[in-house]
Protein backbone atom coordinates (compact mmCIF):
# COMPACT_ATOMS: atom_id res chain seq x y z
CA UNK A 1 0.00 0.00 0.00
CA UNK A 2 1.38 3.38 -0.97
CA UNK A 3 1.01 6.53 1.01
CA UNK A 4 -0.59 8.52 -1.82
CA UNK A 5 -3.76 6.49 -2.35
CA UNK A 6 -7.30 7.33 -1.23
CA UNK A 7 -8.33 6.89 2.39
CA UNK A 8 -11.61 5.14 3.10
CA UNK A 9 -13.35 5.12 6.47
CA UNK A 10 -15.44 2.06 7.35
CA UNK A 11 -17.82 2.15 10.30
CA UNK A 12 -18.01 -1.45 11.51
CA UNK A 13 -20.67 -3.23 13.50
CA UNK A 14 -20.31 -3.95 17.22
CA UNK A 15 -20.50 -7.75 17.15
CA UNK A 16 -17.51 -10.11 16.97
CA UNK A 17 -18.84 -12.13 14.05
CA UNK A 18 -19.73 -9.05 12.03
CA UNK A 19 -16.24 -7.58 12.49
CA UNK A 20 -14.74 -10.84 11.21
CA UNK A 21 -17.09 -10.97 8.23
CA UNK A 22 -16.40 -7.31 7.37
CA UNK A 23 -12.96 -8.35 6.14
CA UNK A 24 -14.65 -9.40 2.91
CA UNK A 25 -15.44 -5.73 2.31
CA UNK A 26 -11.87 -4.62 2.99
CA UNK A 27 -10.45 -7.25 0.64
CA UNK A 28 -12.84 -6.19 -2.13
CA UNK A 29 -11.96 -2.52 -1.66
CA UNK A 30 -8.24 -3.25 -1.87
CA UNK A 31 -8.81 -5.44 -4.93
CA UNK A 32 -10.41 -2.49 -6.71
CA UNK A 33 -8.08 0.16 -5.24
CA UNK A 34 -4.74 -1.49 -4.38
CA UNK A 35 -3.27 1.75 -3.04
CA UNK A 36 -6.24 2.58 -0.78
CA UNK A 37 -5.77 2.99 2.97
CA UNK A 38 -8.71 1.54 4.88
CA UNK A 39 -9.38 2.78 8.41
CA UNK A 40 -12.02 1.07 10.53
CA UNK A 41 -14.04 2.69 13.32
CA UNK A 42 -14.95 -0.09 15.76
CA UNK A 43 -15.17 -0.81 19.51
CA UNK A 44 -11.93 -1.22 21.50
CA UNK A 45 -12.14 -5.02 21.63
CA UNK A 46 -12.08 -5.18 17.82
CA UNK A 47 -8.33 -4.50 17.87
CA UNK A 48 -7.74 -8.24 18.49
CA UNK A 49 -9.38 -8.95 15.13
CA UNK A 50 -8.51 -5.92 12.99
CA UNK A 51 -4.76 -6.17 13.57
CA UNK A 52 -4.94 -9.65 12.04
CA UNK A 53 -6.35 -8.23 8.78
CA UNK A 54 -3.62 -7.02 6.39
CA UNK A 55 -6.10 -4.78 4.53
CA UNK A 56 -6.74 -2.54 7.56
CA UNK A 57 -4.44 0.45 7.98
CA UNK A 58 -5.79 1.87 11.26
CA UNK A 59 -8.28 0.93 13.94
CA UNK A 60 -10.12 4.04 15.13
CA UNK A 61 -11.56 3.30 18.54
CA UNK A 62 -15.26 4.04 18.61
CA UNK A 63 -16.92 3.54 21.99
CA UNK A 64 -20.07 2.02 20.57
CA UNK A 65 -22.40 0.17 22.89
CA UNK A 66 -25.68 -1.32 21.82
CA UNK A 67 -28.53 1.08 22.54
CA UNK A 68 -26.26 4.04 23.47
CA UNK A 69 -25.69 7.04 21.22
CA UNK A 70 -22.65 8.60 23.00
CA UNK A 71 -22.89 11.68 20.79
CA UNK A 72 -20.07 13.54 22.55
CA UNK A 73 -17.53 10.82 21.79
CA UNK A 74 -18.68 10.55 18.18
CA UNK A 75 -18.39 14.30 17.77
CA UNK A 76 -14.87 14.34 19.26
CA UNK A 77 -13.71 11.58 16.89
CA UNK A 78 -15.41 13.26 13.93
CA UNK A 79 -13.47 16.49 14.54
CA UNK A 80 -10.20 14.55 14.36
CA UNK A 81 -11.19 12.91 11.10
CA UNK A 82 -12.25 16.02 9.16
CA UNK A 83 -10.57 16.38 5.77
CA UNK A 84 -8.97 12.92 5.79
CA UNK A 85 -11.44 10.89 3.73
CA UNK A 86 -13.24 11.06 0.41
CA UNK A 87 -15.57 8.15 1.21
CA UNK A 88 -17.06 6.48 4.25
CA UNK A 89 -18.81 3.11 4.20
CA UNK A 90 -21.29 2.49 7.01
CA UNK A 91 -21.99 -1.23 7.49
CA UNK A 92 -24.66 -1.01 10.25
CA UNK A 93 -28.12 0.22 9.34
CA UNK A 94 -28.58 2.27 12.50
CA UNK A 95 -28.98 6.04 12.65
CA UNK A 96 -26.13 6.42 15.16
CA UNK A 97 -23.65 4.50 12.98
CA UNK A 98 -24.25 6.95 10.12
CA UNK A 99 -23.64 10.00 12.32
CA UNK A 100 -19.83 9.80 12.45
CA UNK A 101 -19.15 10.24 8.70
CA UNK A 102 -21.71 13.06 8.49
CA UNK A 103 -20.22 14.88 11.48
CA UNK A 104 -16.75 14.42 9.95
CA UNK A 105 -17.91 16.05 6.70
CA UNK A 106 -16.99 13.09 4.51
CA UNK A 107 -18.47 13.81 1.05
CA UNK A 108 -19.46 10.29 -0.09
CA UNK A 109 -21.28 8.30 2.61
CA UNK A 110 -22.15 4.81 1.42
CA UNK A 111 -24.52 2.48 3.24
CA UNK A 112 -27.75 0.55 3.10
CA UNK A 113 -31.18 2.15 3.41
CA UNK A 114 -33.63 2.94 4.98
CA UNK A 115 -34.68 6.38 3.94
CA UNK A 116 -34.80 7.42 7.63
CA UNK A 117 -31.04 8.03 7.32
CA UNK A 118 -31.50 10.41 4.39
CA UNK A 119 -29.06 13.27 4.80
CA UNK A 120 -26.65 11.01 6.66
CA UNK A 121 -26.25 8.37 3.92
CA UNK A 122 -26.07 9.98 0.48
CA UNK A 123 -25.01 6.85 -1.43
CA UNK A 124 -27.74 4.39 -0.40
CA UNK A 125 -27.60 0.88 -1.80
CA UNK A 126 -30.02 -2.07 -1.64
CA UNK A 127 -29.32 -4.67 1.04
CA UNK A 128 -29.20 -8.29 -0.20
CA UNK A 129 -30.00 -11.22 2.07
CA UNK A 130 -26.61 -12.98 2.02
CA UNK A 131 -23.61 -11.60 3.90
CA UNK A 132 -21.20 -12.01 0.97
CA UNK A 133 -23.61 -10.22 -1.34
CA UNK A 134 -23.95 -7.38 1.19
CA UNK A 135 -20.22 -6.82 1.39
CA UNK A 136 -19.98 -6.83 -2.41
CA UNK A 137 -22.80 -4.29 -2.64
CA UNK A 138 -21.03 -1.91 -0.27
CA UNK A 139 -17.68 -2.33 -2.02
CA UNK A 140 -18.98 -1.35 -5.44
CA UNK A 141 -22.18 -0.27 -7.13
CA UNK A 142 -21.22 -2.54 -10.04
CA UNK A 143 -22.42 -6.16 -9.99
CA UNK A 144 -20.00 -8.59 -8.35
CA UNK A 145 -20.19 -12.37 -8.64
CA UNK A 146 -20.61 -13.77 -5.14
CA UNK A 147 -18.15 -16.56 -5.97
CA UNK A 148 -15.41 -13.95 -6.34
CA UNK A 149 -15.89 -12.52 -2.83
CA UNK A 150 -12.95 -13.71 -0.72
CA UNK A 151 -13.67 -15.47 2.56
CA UNK A 152 -12.43 -13.83 5.79
CA UNK A 153 -9.02 -14.94 7.00
CA UNK A 154 -7.31 -13.87 10.23
CA UNK A 155 -3.54 -14.10 10.65
CA UNK A 156 -2.38 -16.48 13.37
CA UNK A 157 0.84 -18.24 14.35
CA UNK A 158 1.18 -21.82 15.59
CA UNK A 159 3.59 -20.65 18.28
CA UNK A 160 0.98 -18.28 19.71
CA UNK A 161 -1.62 -21.05 19.83
CA UNK A 162 0.77 -23.38 21.66
CA UNK A 163 1.64 -20.63 24.13
CA UNK A 164 -2.02 -20.00 24.99
CA UNK A 165 -2.47 -23.72 25.59
CA UNK A 166 0.48 -23.76 27.97
CA UNK A 167 -0.86 -20.72 29.83
CA UNK A 168 -4.08 -22.59 30.55
CA UNK A 169 -2.54 -25.94 31.39
CA UNK A 170 -3.42 -27.67 28.12
CA UNK A 171 -1.07 -30.05 26.32
CA UNK A 172 0.23 -28.09 23.30
CA UNK A 173 0.27 -31.21 21.12
CA UNK A 174 -2.82 -33.16 22.21
CA UNK A 175 -5.90 -33.33 19.94
CA UNK A 176 -8.55 -30.93 21.22
CA UNK A 177 -12.16 -30.17 20.24
CA UNK A 178 -13.63 -26.75 21.04
CA UNK A 179 -17.21 -26.35 22.23
CA UNK A 180 -18.54 -22.80 21.86
CA UNK A 181 -21.96 -22.73 23.57
CA UNK A 182 -22.59 -18.98 23.69
CA UNK A 183 -24.27 -16.48 21.39
CA UNK A 184 -24.20 -12.84 22.45
CA UNK A 185 -27.23 -11.96 20.34
CA UNK A 186 -29.54 -14.00 22.56
CA UNK A 187 -30.59 -17.44 23.83
CA UNK A 188 -32.67 -18.23 20.74
CA UNK A 189 -29.39 -19.00 18.95
CA UNK A 190 -28.09 -21.31 21.69
CA UNK A 191 -28.28 -25.09 21.42
CA UNK A 192 -28.37 -25.38 25.22
CA UNK A 193 -26.12 -26.62 28.03
CA UNK A 194 -27.78 -30.06 28.22
CA UNK A 195 -27.20 -30.76 24.52
CA UNK A 196 -23.60 -29.60 24.64
CA UNK A 197 -23.08 -31.68 27.79
CA UNK A 198 -24.37 -34.81 26.07
CA UNK A 199 -22.06 -34.12 23.14
CA UNK A 200 -19.13 -33.68 25.54
CA UNK A 201 -19.85 -37.08 27.09
CA UNK A 202 -19.81 -38.69 23.63
CA UNK A 203 -16.52 -36.99 22.78
CA UNK A 204 -14.94 -38.03 26.07
CA UNK A 205 -15.95 -41.65 25.49
CA UNK A 206 -14.15 -41.42 22.15
CA UNK A 207 -11.01 -40.16 23.90
CA UNK A 208 -11.24 -36.55 22.68
CA UNK A 209 -9.93 -33.62 24.68
CA UNK A 210 -12.53 -30.86 25.09
CA UNK A 211 -12.12 -27.12 25.57
CA UNK A 212 -15.18 -24.98 26.31
CA UNK A 213 -14.76 -21.35 25.25
CA UNK A 214 -16.93 -18.29 25.75
CA UNK A 215 -17.44 -15.20 27.85
CA UNK A 216 -17.66 -14.94 31.64
CA UNK A 217 -21.48 -14.86 31.26
CA UNK A 218 -21.28 -18.41 29.88
CA UNK A 219 -19.19 -19.76 32.76
CA UNK A 220 -22.16 -21.62 34.23
CA UNK A 221 -22.93 -23.27 30.89
CA UNK A 222 -19.28 -24.30 30.68
CA UNK A 223 -19.40 -25.83 34.15
CA UNK A 224 -22.43 -27.93 33.18
CA UNK A 225 -20.68 -29.17 30.05
CA UNK A 226 -17.46 -30.06 31.89
CA UNK A 227 -19.44 -31.94 34.55
CA UNK A 228 -20.56 -34.36 31.82
CA UNK A 229 -16.96 -35.04 30.72
CA UNK A 230 -14.83 -34.43 33.83
CA UNK A 231 -11.86 -36.48 32.69
CA UNK A 232 -11.13 -34.66 29.43
CA UNK A 233 -12.94 -31.32 29.46
CA UNK A 234 -11.81 -27.91 30.69
CA UNK A 235 -13.93 -24.77 31.05
CA UNK A 236 -12.20 -21.63 29.80
CA UNK A 237 -15.32 -19.45 29.54
CA UNK A 238 -14.26 -16.00 30.75
CA UNK A 239 -10.66 -17.15 31.26
CA UNK A 240 -9.25 -15.86 27.96
CA UNK A 241 -9.09 -12.54 26.20
CA UNK A 242 -10.52 -12.34 22.70
CA UNK A 243 -6.94 -12.24 21.41
CA UNK A 244 -6.10 -15.47 23.24
CA UNK A 245 -9.32 -17.11 22.11
CA UNK A 246 -8.46 -16.45 18.45
CA UNK A 247 -5.03 -18.04 18.84
CA UNK A 248 -6.40 -20.96 20.83
CA UNK A 249 -9.18 -21.68 18.32
CA UNK A 250 -6.62 -21.64 15.50
CA UNK A 251 -4.91 -24.67 17.04
CA UNK A 252 -8.00 -26.81 17.67
CA UNK A 253 -8.84 -29.90 15.64
CA UNK A 254 -12.46 -28.77 15.21
CA UNK A 255 -15.09 -26.64 16.91
CA UNK A 256 -18.81 -27.05 17.53
CA UNK A 257 -20.51 -23.69 17.75
CA UNK A 258 -23.82 -21.92 17.70
CA UNK A 259 -24.18 -19.21 15.07
CA UNK A 260 -21.98 -16.79 17.01
CA UNK A 261 -18.96 -14.56 16.70
CA UNK A 262 -16.55 -17.33 17.64
CA UNK A 263 -17.99 -19.56 14.91
CA UNK A 264 -16.86 -16.99 12.34
CA UNK A 265 -13.53 -16.60 14.13
CA UNK A 266 -12.99 -20.36 13.82
CA UNK A 267 -13.77 -20.32 10.11
CA UNK A 268 -11.46 -17.35 9.57
CA UNK A 269 -8.51 -19.16 11.19
CA UNK A 270 -9.22 -22.31 9.13
CA UNK A 271 -10.38 -24.54 11.96
CA UNK A 272 -13.02 -27.09 10.84
CA UNK A 273 -16.47 -26.00 12.03
CA UNK A 274 -19.70 -27.75 12.93
CA UNK A 275 -22.24 -24.93 12.99
CA UNK A 276 -25.55 -25.25 14.83
CA UNK A 277 -28.35 -23.11 13.39
CA UNK A 278 -31.97 -22.60 14.38
CA UNK A 279 -33.15 -19.03 14.83
CA UNK A 280 -30.81 -17.90 12.06
CA UNK A 281 -30.18 -19.22 8.57
CA UNK A 282 -27.05 -21.09 7.47
CA UNK A 283 -27.77 -19.88 3.95
CA UNK A 284 -27.26 -16.18 4.76
CA UNK A 285 -24.48 -16.42 7.40
CA UNK A 286 -22.70 -19.76 6.91
CA UNK A 287 -19.26 -20.58 8.32
CA UNK A 288 -17.06 -19.53 5.41
CA UNK A 289 -14.69 -22.48 5.29
CA UNK A 290 -14.66 -25.60 3.13
CA UNK A 291 -14.17 -27.93 6.13
CA UNK A 292 -17.58 -27.40 7.66
CA UNK A 293 -20.80 -29.16 8.56
CA UNK A 294 -24.13 -27.54 9.39
CA UNK A 295 -26.64 -29.04 11.80
CA UNK A 296 -30.05 -27.45 11.43
CA UNK A 297 -33.68 -28.49 11.83
CA UNK A 298 -36.16 -26.29 10.01
CA UNK A 299 -39.10 -25.74 12.34
CA UNK A 300 -42.28 -24.05 11.12
CA UNK A 301 -41.18 -20.78 12.74
CA UNK A 302 -37.48 -20.81 11.83
CA UNK A 303 -35.40 -18.96 10.97
CA UNK A 304 -37.11 -16.25 13.02
CA UNK A 305 -34.16 -13.96 13.83
CA UNK A 306 -35.44 -13.39 17.37
CA UNK A 307 -33.19 -12.97 20.40
CA UNK A 308 -35.45 -15.15 22.57
CA UNK A 309 -37.67 -18.03 21.45
CA UNK A 310 -41.33 -17.24 22.25
CA UNK A 311 -42.16 -20.96 22.47
CA UNK A 312 -41.26 -23.28 25.34
CA UNK A 313 -40.31 -26.08 22.94
CA UNK A 314 -37.50 -24.15 21.18
CA UNK A 315 -38.14 -26.69 18.41
CA UNK A 316 -35.43 -25.56 15.99
CA UNK A 317 -32.70 -26.32 18.54
CA UNK A 318 -34.34 -29.17 20.47
CA UNK A 319 -34.62 -31.14 17.23
CA UNK A 320 -30.83 -31.29 16.75
CA UNK A 321 -29.59 -34.50 18.36
CA UNK A 322 -26.17 -34.61 20.08
CA UNK A 323 -25.46 -37.90 18.28
CA UNK A 324 -25.91 -36.13 14.94
CA UNK A 325 -23.48 -33.39 15.93
CA UNK A 326 -21.01 -35.99 17.24
CA UNK A 327 -21.07 -37.78 13.90
CA UNK A 328 -20.44 -34.46 12.11
CA UNK A 329 -17.40 -33.81 14.32
CA UNK A 330 -16.02 -37.27 13.64
CA UNK A 331 -16.47 -36.82 9.90
CA UNK A 332 -14.56 -33.53 9.94
CA UNK A 333 -11.72 -34.98 12.01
Amino acid sequence: MTGGGPRILVVAQAWVGDVVLSQMLYALLRRRQPDAAIDVAAPPWAEALLRRMPEVARHLVLEARHGQLRLGRRWALARRLRGQYGQAIVIPRSFKAALLPRLAGIPQRTGFGPSARRGLINDARPRPAGIRERMAQLASSSPTAVESVPWPRLRTEAQASAEVRRQHGLDPDAPLIGLLPGAAYGPAKQWGAASFAELAALLEAEGCGICVLGTAQERGIGDAIVAAAPQRAVNLCGATTLDQAVDLIAGLDAVVSNDSGLLHVAAAVKTPVVGIYGATSPETHPPLIAERAVCSVRAVCSPCGRRTCPFESHACMAGIAPAEVFEAVQALR
